[in-house]
């Protein structure tokens, strides 16, 4: 067992924790070039094949069946969790940077819209260094930055990848001073507005880490649950501990072990 286990452990054995331990994999050994085409409906910016096989979107591939499959498994786990709370709204984050959050959340997205009865919106809320579109080698420089700062609609902003019932809401321009405007109303109302349009729907929301800003917290506390993704031998156990007690046990719906041995 790794230490990062073995710290998760440990902190439940001292104070009754029960946060789930999700492991994931490696994401560094992806190099599949078998992509499906994508479907085709209204508002399309179709994805990019290079960057999806270049960032390791791998369910959007052929291959890689052992990842994709934890993917549907890390799916499951998260509706049957959160199906009777009503908890749609998801902040995918980790401890410091480079761990695997974008990754996560763009293959959690994409595995969740494939259920029968659900759709998925995916948003780009690292305001400081966003990430997602880049995932699918979409280009633009509109997003929710100029919903925010301009007064654009969502819906002019909004993409949909060739991806069936997925939505991308891009960031848009990053800022380097967002947390007052990621703890302003507008953001509150956009956030709740999200979740309660469409009831069939998730919201995945790629943020920034915990321990390098306070945009996280901020934005954990209008956002129903959290995912802390956890790179294997990255992250010291007092690093997650840290993060857990930041964020509070009860908004993290799940820790996910990132790059490590799946055998």
């Amino acid at each position: 067992m790794s230490k990062i286990k073995d710290a998760i452990e440990k902190a439940k054995r001292l104070r009754g924790v029960t946060t789930p331990f999700i492991l994931i994999g490696d994401d560094d050994s992806v190099k599949d070039e078998a992509v499906p085409q994508a479907a085709k409906t209204k508002k399309i910016i179709n994805y990019s094949p290079d960057a999806i096989l270049q960032h390791n979107v791998i369910t959007l591939t052929a291959n890689h069946y052992e990842l994709s499959e934890r993917f549907k498994l890390f799916k499951t786990q998260i509706l049957t969790k959160t199906q009777t709370s009503g908890d749609r709204t998801i902040l995918v984050t980790s401890c410091t940077d480079g761990e695997g959050k974008t990754f996560t959340a763009v293959n959690l997205a994409i595995t969740l819209a494939r259920e029968i009865d659900q759709s998925v919106l995916l948003v780009d809320v690292n305001f400081r260094h966003p990430s997602v579109i880049s995932a699918f080698g979409i280009q633009t420089t509109e997003g929710l930055t100029d919903y925010l700062l301009h007064n654009k609609s969502i819906p002019e902003l909004l993409i949909s990848p060739g991806i069936e019932k997925m939505t991308i809401l891009p960031l848009g321009n990053a800022l380097k001073n967002p947390t007052e405007m990621l703890g302003s109303l507008k953001m509150q109302h956009l956030i709740e507005e999200m979740k309660n349009r469409y009831h069939d729907r998730y919201i995945v929301f790629d943020g920034p880490s915990i321990l390098t800003s306070v945009d996280t917290l901020v934005l954990s506390k209008y956002i129903d649950k959290t995912l802390v993704v956890v790179e294997s031998g990255k992250v010291a156990p007092q690093q997650l501990s840290d993060a857990i007690k930041l964020l509070g046990e009860e908004k993290i719906l799940g820790i996910v072990f990132n790059k490590g041995n799946l055998t």
